[in-house]
Order: C-alpha cells, then structure tokens, then sequence
C-alpha cells in the first residue's frame, strides 16, 4: 500500500453537493482466506481511490460501515484506520448497512469542511457463526434462550407476507432464479450455480416456508466510494453521479410489528424522493437488497418497482452474491455504473435516475435508501 501525496490543489470549501468520483469493489466470493479484513477493505479502496484520479492522503475523512461481531473484534475500524487514511483524521464508523454510511458521509460533507470522503463497507461472513451472531441480537430475558436467528424471523415473515399480498413460495423462488442469472454477469462476484425454480423450492427447508436456497449465501468481501463536492468535479477526469438525495427509517422491534409491512422501506424512499426533489419522476433503475427470496417481491412493491421491470435490480443484488453490511453499498455502485453507462450486458439504456436500498437488523428493521443521479452539471438540471 502507498500513501500517495495529494494530487489536487487547495480549493475554497462550501459546496452543498456531492457526488460519487469512484468506486471500488472487491471479488466477492463466499471465503477471502488470503486477506485479512483490512486486506479486504484495501483492495476495494484502492480501486475507488484509482478511479477517481486521487491518493489515498487527498481524503479528509472517512465513513465506515461495519460489524464487531461478524470481524470478531471489538471496535473493529480501528484495525482500518490506516487503510482508509483516517491517521489523525475525521474516521466515522457506523454499525449498519452501508447505505447509511452514504447518508452520513453525505451530510459531514454537506457542511463544507470537507472535499473528498471516503465511504467503506466489508464484512467476512465466513469468519463467523451467523446463528451465534444473529441471536445476539434477540431480548437477553425472554428470547435468546430459545435459539432463535434471522432465519426464524424471516420464515415468520415470510409466512406473514404470502398471506397478505398473494404472493407464494414459488414467486419467491423465481426471483431467486433471476437474481444468480444476473450476477453472472458481474465479474466481482464468485458465479453461483445455477438453480431452477424446482430446485429452490425441494431444497432443504431453513425456516419454514424458506428453504435453504432461498437465502443469500454468506459472503466475503467489500466496497468502496470516494465522494467529492461540486467544486471538485471539474479537476478530475471522471463521470460523477451526484447523490442527491438519502434517507434511512428504523421501525420497531421485530415482534412489536407486523413483518409483512413495508411502511418503513416506504418512508425511507419517500424521504431520498423528497430530497432529490424528484417528484413523480420515472427511476431508470431501482437496486432492491432482499436476502430472502420472499424480500424481493416485498421490497420491490415498497420502493414502486415491478418485478418485471427490466430496471429493477439489473445487478441481482444480495441474492447474487453479497454479504451483511456491504449489500447496501454494492447497491450504491451498481447504480453508479447504470448512471456512467458502463453496467456491460445488464445495463438499462439512457439511464439518469436511479434508487440503491439497503437493509440491516433482524426482520429487515432498518432501511436505507440513496437516490442518485447522473451528469456534470448542477444536479436536478441535467435529467430530462
């Protein structure tokens, strides 16, 4: 690793917007035994530090999203302050879906003191033990003793959500099918094998009526952004996509609502809408994160994307390939290469606008949702 002298000049601070200048990912495959989680996160941030025509000492400060238990140490970051430049640096870190350390990296920079940020996501699922991590999470007193993990949760829900909305096993099965046929398509990720519908729906059960192959595999891997505000833009040599808009909603816990209810990924997006100032206009591309099958008609319904639109979720999401924590920001990135056009065979034509959701927490508590745009010049002038 070099820590590179800055390459841009000193420039007057104050912009209110920013955009994404780079990205960066890791492979993400289901066991990254040749790296350490540093390691891990190096690898993508050097990619977004490349991509934007910047060094590592050009950052003012950094965002990071990531989880104590599932890196097995106690305030985990510190063991990447170096590898995202925060030496004697603003270095934030937020226990959560990477979509909220885009809001948060967001708003320091929409102070003005800062010109370039750095936002990070990783996670080593494979390290850990997801029933142990996952009912930690459950009330100490009156649950955890009864062993139940996110698996249970999302049987319960699932279970919620056909009798509700009409759907069935088999819809969420396809989805399934759908999303590892996407990501084949995308070099950074590990192929899965191929499935059928069939196959989805005999598979071993995990929590009933969710089948083994209808949940996510657990992932190693990371991503990164660099963001820049507007009186950056013109000094690199990049296609920006502006982040013009990011909202995140917590609803209760999971046993205290019903898990069928889409309200709060409602009024998360309502929130990115509102902020871009987007009104009713059409989103080129919305990137839904769903682990469970049944997630991807629930969560597409909430952000007001058909399944068959061929602008929902171009990339597969976590279903994929993807971990905990990270899927949020690879949401983010895969809207950032729909916006610059350089999707390859998944890309959506003449795409301005799109939506990145992320979630995090047992019964898919808290979501988070990013809306972006693409073009150089003022934001919200730009998109016909």
């Amino acid at each position: 690793m070099s820590a590179e002298a800055p390459r841009l000049p000193a420039r007057q601070l104050g912009s209110s917007r920013v955009a994404v200048v780079g990205i960066g990912q890791t492979v993400h495959a289901r066991q990254r035994i040749d790296v350490d989680y540093a390691e891990l996160a190096w690898e993508a941030i050097e990619a977004a530090l490349a991509d934007a025509g910047i060094g590592l000492l050009d950052l003012d400060h950094a965002v990071t999203a990531s989880l104590d238990f599932v890196d097995g140490r106690t305030i985990s970051n510190m063991s990447t302050a170096e590898v995202t430049g925060s030496y004697l640096k603003p270095e934030s870190r937020l226990c959560g879906d990477g979509t909220g350390a885009v809001l948060y990296a967001r708003a320091k920079m929409a102070t003005g003191k800062y010109r370039f940020g750095l936002v990070l996501a990783h996670a080593k699922e494979s390290q850990g033990r997801p029933h142990d991590i996952e009912n930690a999470a459950f009330d100490p007193f009156t649950q955890r003793r009864l062993g139940p993990d996110g698996d249970v949760v999302a049987g319960l829900a699932a279970q919620r959500w056909y009798a509700t909305s009409g759907e069935s096993p088999r819809d969420a099965a396809a989805a399934v099918v759908a999303a590892r046929e996407a990501g084949r398509h995308q070099s950074r990720r590990a192929a899965l094998p191929t499935i059928t519908i069939e196959d989805v729906m005999r598979a071993d059960p995990l929590a009933t009526p969710v089948t083994t192959l209808e949940k996510a595999p657990a992932t190693d891997g990371a991503t990164a952004l660099v963001l820049a505000t507007e009186e950056l833009v013109d000094d690199l040599d990049v296609a920006p996509v502006w982040v013009v808009g990011a909202a995140a909603a917590t609803g209760a816990y999971w046993t205290d609502r019903d898990l069928a209810d889409t309200s709060i990924l409602s009024r998360a997006r309502a929130g990115a809408v509102a902020m871009a100032g987007w009104g009713d206009a059409r989103v080129d591309v919305t990137e839904v994160s769903a682990q469970f099958g049944h997630q991807v008609t629930q969560f597409s319904d909430a952000l007001g994307v058909a399944l068959d639109d061929p602008g929902n979720t171009p990339s597969g999401g976590w279903l994929a390939g993807g971990a905990q924590v990270v899927t949020g920001l690879d949401r983010v990135l895969a809207g950032v290469e729909q916006l610059r056009g350089t999707a390859g065979a998944r890309q959506v034509p003449d795409a301005r606008r799109a939506l990145a959701h992320g979630v995090h927490g047992i019964g898919a508590q808290t979501h988070g949702v990013v809306a972006l745009e693409a073009g150089r010049g003022t934001p919200g002038r730009d998109v016909a």
